[in-house]
């Protein structure tokens, strides 16, 4: 019997426990004191704070209770704050809110709701970073390996970047040929812009976009970085199959858009072009053939100031560094091109190399231009009849 009774405290005991914690729960807004009763108002849901530049963005909903009218946020231990009304509707309110004047730092944000007698609600606290002058001065242009126009057709290639920095593009404008004021954005995933109505002459000008980390509200900039192009001088008839302007019916003829001086045209009146390996650019002496005195081939182009390359592939060449007069491509300033002799000591040759079966079949003859000038651009041989020759199948321009 003692050992009921003891028991059946122990169940009294749990129900008036379970009576206690529940109605806890159920009152989850009613706070007891010595002072009495202290009404909690209904908190705000779907918190959430998005960083920006200086300032911060507060979100969330207010769902139940209709006796909210505003709502605080305190940061910096509760130094500072701001109030945000709210205007309760019958429905669910969305909140909406941007607290500025932010120094960049990370902040912890205490957000509760009040009525219009100053019941506040339980505290919800979220943390966001704040952005400024710390991380804009970090922040650098995405690189451009390469621009390249051509008449009106402009090549922006692109580096690579660090993601994690928050980048995203690169935001360009450029004036089109009917000069309107073009802007493009070009995705970080992309590394190369086409844009084909590009005005001959101008200038563009590209800034870099960031954006700190995912949610952020505001999207940093670089300083835009103004560049013109240089236009790319181009030649014509620069490759394989090259186009005859006449021939003497079978091998040998004369290349069009190239001027090709007598010398050069050794095979009856003809040279240059050679019907053989596809058409190709030949200039070739012997087996028959007599030998060729500072024959040159060339065209004639502007080229404003800059770096270039000149880019010559070859399919072979038997050319000795033995061989007397010798065979070079050379850029030269003016309308022609120098005799062999003179190419090493003339002051208008501003770049030239030997051809040599040693060499490479791939040339690269790097020159400066200091100011817009028109330059001669070509081969140039003296050669015995031994027999000598090199197949060119390509000439480009190129501007470094």
């Amino acid at each position: 019997m003692k050992q009921i009774k003891i028991s059946l405290k122990i169940v009294i005991l749990f129900v008036f426990s379970f009576g206690i914690f529940s109605c806890t729960d159920r009152d989850e807004y009613l706070k007891y004191t010595e002072g009495g009763e202290i009404l909690y108002t209904g908190k705000i849901d779907s918190l959430v704070i998005l960083p920006g530049k200086n300032r911060v963005k507060i979100e969330g909903l207010i769902i139940a209770d209709p006796k909210v009218s505003q709502l605080r946020v305190y940061w910096l231990n509760r130094s500072d704050s701001v109030v945000i009304p709210i205007n309760r509707t019958s429905g669910i309110d969305t909140v909406s809110a941007i607290i500025d004047g932010l120094e960049e730092n990370i902040y912890n944000f205490e957000v509760r709701t009040f009525d219009s007698k100053g019941n506040g609600s339980i505290a919800e606290f979220s943390s966001a970073e704040v952005f400024g002058e710390r991380y804009q001065s970090s922040l650098f242009n995405r690189p451009i390996v390469s621009n390249v126009l051509i008449e009106n057709d402009l090549t922006i290639n692109y580096a690579g970047m660090d993601l994690s920095s928050g980048v995203i593009g690169t935001e360009i404008e450029y004036t089109n040929t009917l000069a309107e004021l073009i802007d493009v954005f070009v995705s970080i995933d992309s590394t190369k812009l086409a844009i084909a109505d590009f005005e001959n002459g101008s200038t563009f000008r590209y800034r870099t976009a960031f954006i700190p980390i995912e949610g952020a509200i505001d999207t940093f900039h670089t300083e835009y970085v103004n560049i013109r192009p240089i236009p790319t001088p181009v030649l014509k008839n620069a490759g394989v199959p090259f186009a005859a302007a006449e021939t003497d019916g079978g091998r040998w003829g004369t290349l069009s858009n190239w001027n090709t001086n007598d010398a050069a045209k050794n095979h009856g009146g003809f040279g240059g072009w050679d019907e053989w390996n596809g058409n190709i650019f030949n200039l070739e002496s012997g087996w028959g053939a007599p030998g060729i005195t500072n024959g040159k081939i060339y065209q004639t182009v502007i080229a404003e100031p800059g770096s270039y390359s000149l880019k010559v592939k070859l399919m072979n060449t038997n050319h000795q560094v033995a061989d007397v007069g010798g065979a070079y491509f050379v850029i030269a300033k003016g309308d022609g091109l120098p005799n062999v002799e003179e190419v090493t000591t003339s002051t208008d040759v501003i770049g030239y190399k030997r051809i040599l079966e040693t060499s490479s079949v791939d040339y690269v003859v790097d020159f400066v231009i200091e100011e817009t000038t028109e330059i001669s651009v070509g081969e140039l041989t003296t050669q015995s009849d031994a027999g000598r020759f090199a197949n060119i199948l390509s000439f480009e321009i190129v501007v470094k």
